[in-house]
């Protein structure tokens, strides 16, 4: 089997090199591969996107003033109107910004 080493199209972190493959029927075929030497499959390549979309959508803290009174997450104690305080989009709980 003899290949070729094509320059990176492709800008995304987990493809590292492309190259043309001869094949048993003498055509060529483009096969991608990782940072460590893996050949990147259709399938490895959604895993690795729903990685990186897993990885990318924790924790976010937004700050907000508050308009109803509510109570912190970290300390349980009462947070009043009109409070600076972060907000959790994804579990929808608040705490005080001094709150670690």
């Amino acid at each position: 089997m003899k290949s070729a080493t094509l320059p990176m199209t492709n800008t995304k972190e987990s493809i590292k090199m492309i190259k043309q493959v001869r094949t048993k029927s003498n055509s060529f075929s483009t096969v991608k591969y990782d940072k460590d030497g893996n050949i990147l499959t259709p399938s490895r390549i959604k895993e690795l996107a729903k990685a990186r979309r897993k990885d990318s959508s924790g924790e976010k803290w937004v700050k907000i003033t508050t308009q109803f009174y509510g109570t912190c997450c970290v300390c349980n104690s009462r947070i009043l109107i009109g409070a600076p305080v972060l907000w959790n989009k994804k579990s929808k709980q608040t705490k005080h910004g001094k709150c670690p």
